[in-house]
């Protein structure tokens, strides 16, 4: 008769010998690629073991390195300040969307996003030139032109009208504040 038949005096009857708790071992699988033996500059020595560093800091010397721990992460992550829209970036933005409220409306809701958020860009960038002591026209006509391409199937020599008109329009705000700032 086969072992794995045979009963055992303290196993329950009709379980194998082979099946039984006592039985099962763990037998460690030899592995299929020999392990690669690491090179000398791998091996263990005092010098290359990392030592624990002393308990016996100071309060003053603990606080003082979190404080330039404090101090590199400010640096490395500058926070913007939010642009507030004053009044000249508000009458900018008015000049801007004379005319343009039935291009607008024909845009998708993707496009007049777009649209909108390119224009407030503008809008602060022109306000920024406006501020400058000499007032660059070119710079103003390219941006308004830039901003005005966006919308889609309108002529080329239209765009440009409108951009010369708007710019001049912000040339005539720029002087009225102008005047007003030297009383």
């Amino acid at each position: 008769m086969p072992s794995f038949l045979q009963k055992n005096d303290q196993e329950s009857p009709g379980i194998p010998f082979e099946q039984t708790p006592q039985s099962l071992e763990y037998i460690p699988q030899q592995p299929e690629q020999p392990i690669q033996e690491l090179g000398p500059e791998f091996e263990l020595t005092k010098e290359n073991i990392p030592q624990p560093q002393e308990q016996e800091e100071t309060v003053d010397s603990a606080i003082h390195s979190l404080k330039k721990k404090l101090r590199r992460q400010k640096k490395a992550k500058p926070t913007s300040i939010p642009i507030v829209r004053d009044k000249l970036t508000l009458e900018v933005e008015h000049i801007m969307e004379e005319g343009l409220k039935e291009a607008f409306t024909s845009l998708s809701p993707i496009e007049r996003q777009e649209f909108k958020i390119k224009g407030e860009q503008t809008a602060i960038q022109i306000r920024q030139l406006l501020k400058k002591t000499h007032v660059k026209v070119k710079s103003i006509f390219k941006l308004l032109f830039e901003w005005l391409k966006l919308l889609p199937g309108v002529n080329r020599f239209f765009l440009e009208q409108e951009a010369k008109i708007k710019t001049e329009k912000i040339l005539g705000l720029h002087e009225k504040h102008k005047a007003m700032n030297k009383f």
